[in-house]
């Protein structure tokens, strides 16, 4: 804060352009808000049959279910590589206020950047459940110039349900290499059961009464439920991301908060996967520290942060950040995390980018429990999580099938985590005896499971299979058998190679493999070199 003015209100140049500029984006945020306020009727809810703005889509088309007897990109289970997302503007708006029946609906905006990689005219996005309004696709775009280009006619927008895609059919080829905007309006579905993932609703009791918060499970393919996208991890771009809320809550998601004024705007996120979006929109209390520049806040119901429910988990998560920051030598990028407690969820916690959710009993301590299991149980979850913000968020999977470079990773890491905050905890017998043995005995009963399944063709349905003991134990066990073979050293040296390699990016199994035979090649390289110098030192010394 300035000196304080004895009288009157002075502005130099800097503040009068300042302000202009506060100005104009509260304009701005006002503008989007009565757009979408106009859409509802007097109690909050979305009119029926209400559509975005005409001013945002110059162009309209109505949705379709159509047969795929034809045969086109959209008989394929993976996306084509003829566009590839550069960034989102997302605005998302959950239907929710105090004093309205149960939300079931939320709807949006999102304007996707995005380049084309060979001529198309048909534009393939995923969805699921959402209807939309009105569709527009524009460019080319000028690099950096802003909103430019034309508005590209779109003969058809249709749905193919076998693979979840949403298809644009234009009247016109995009060009290679051309930057367009996709423009969608969309309405979808708040889940009443957490376990279906998605944007679901949670209804809890705290002060005294009933209440209900939105929160977002994305992974692996949810995303697609709450906005039409990109739904592939190595479709990796950045987010621009906007939660129209009731003033009376909160809301959430991966970047700091820039406006709070009903309609809360976030920063541009790093370059990321879809899966790790997330949105929150609460009525809770958080308490906060901040650990080398990362504002730490663990979020809970008012009831249990008051009551100090909160307090263990504020104590470890900054000295656990610290000491991955420092285990891999390479910084964490965002200057935010919240982790919240949410009553009821379909996962223990989830690693989403700067807002990891997490079931209540996975991160609220009582503080009068003198049991240390519960503790460390918290810490466990909780270094399982940061944990990911390097392998997962950082560094991703370029497929589900090598999921294990995920969470093998993330549950050798919880328990390194664990060992770092209560020294007392044995590492070895622990890791040991919960996962080594029991995945030992796992491998010798039931039928075997390879770590990386090298048929990459796993349909959509079947990739919650991938979220099992073999992924998490064996990939462990394996992470655990690295570093004791190449020594602890080495095995760190070659982990900072391939986070430094592929950070913001993606990776396959093989990548990993390389990068730690690169670290011994050239650690062999400049051992044979010493010796090589020592016998010849030695055979001159000896004439």
């Amino acid at each position: 804060m300035g000196a304080k003015l004895r009288s009157g209100i002075y502005l130099g140049r800097k503040s009068a352009v300042l302000l202009a500029v506060l100005l104009a984006a509260l304009l701005l945020a006002l503008l989007v808000l009565a757009a979408l306020l106009g859409r509802c009727t007097k109690d909050g809810r979305p009119r029926a049959g209400a559509e975005a703005p005409s001013s945002l889509t110059p162009s309209s088309v109505v949705p379709s279910v159509e047969p795929t007897a034809r045969p086109g990109p959209w008989d394929e289970w993976r996306l084509p590589s003829t566009l590839t997302p550069v960034h989102y503007s997302l605005l998302l708006w959950p239907h929710l206020a105090p004093g309205l029946p149960e939300p079931r609906t939320h709807s949006g905006q999102v304007n996707i950047t995005v380049r084309c990689r060979r001529a198309t005219d048909t534009v393939l996005l995923h969805s699921v459940e959402l209807d939309y309004g009105d569709v527009a696709v524009w460019g080319p775009l000028e690099e950096g110039a802003g909103p430019s280009g034309r508005s590209i006619p779109v003969s058809k927008l249709w749905l193919a349900p076998r693979h979840e895609y949403a298809v644009l059919e234009l009247r016109e080829n995009l060009s290679v290499d051309g930057l367009y905007e996709l423009r969608l309006a969309f309405q979808g579905r708040i889940r009443n059961n957490p376990f279906l993932g998605g944007l679901f609703l949670n209804d809890y009791e705290d002060e005294g009464e009933s209440r209900w918060l939105v929160a977002s499970q994305l992974e692996p393919t949810a995303a697609r439920s709450v906005y039409p996208c990109f739904d592939e991890p190595a479709m990796k771009a950045t987010f621009n991301i906007g939660i129209v809320h009731h003033p009376s809550y909160v809301a959430l998601s991966n970047m700091p908060e820039i406006v709070n004024w009903t309609v809360t705007t976030f920063e541009i996120t790093p370059k990321m996967s879809t899966y790790i979006t997330a949105f929150v929109v609460c009525n809770f209390a958080y308490v906060s520290t901040t650990e080398r520049g990362n504002k730490i806040r663990i979020w809970a119901q008012k009831d249990a942060t008051r009551n100090g429910f909160t307090e263990y988990a504020l104590n470890i998560t900054g000295p656990i950040f610290s000491f991955m920051e420092d285990l891999f030598n390479i910084s964490y990028p965002l200057s935010k995390t919240d982790l919240i407690a949410i009553p009821s969820m379909s996962s223990g916690a989830m690693e989403n980018w700067g807002l990891m959710t997490f079931q209540e009993t996975s991160l609220l301590h009582l503080p009068q429990d003198k049991f240390t299991n519960n503790k460390i149980r918290i810490a466990q979850v909780i270094s399982h999580e940061i944990g990911h913000q390097w392998f997962g968020n950082l560094v991703t999977m370029d497929w589900w099938n090598d999921l294990w470079l995920n969470e093998g990773f993330a549950s050798y890491l919880e328990h390194v985590g664990v060992h770092y905050i209560e020294p007392t905890v044995p590492l070895d017998i622990i890791f040991s005896y919960y996962v080594v043995h029991p995945m030992l005995h796992m491998d010798g009963k039931v039928m075997y499971q390879s770590l990386s399944d090298t048929d990459e063709e796993q349909q959509t349905n079947r990739l919650s299979s991938l979220f099992g003991e073999v992924t998490y134990w064996k990939g462990a066990s394996i992470v655990r058998m690295l570093s004791s073979f190449l020594s602890e050293k080495l095995f760190i040296k070659a982990l900072n190679s391939y986070l430094d390699a592929f950070s913001f990016s993606n990776a396959k199994q093989d990548d990993l493999w390389d990068q730690i035979q690169k670290v011994l090649f050239n650690i062999s390289h400049v051992k044979a070199a010493h010796t090589s110098a020592f016998w010849f030192n030695g055979s001159l010394a000896t004439k």
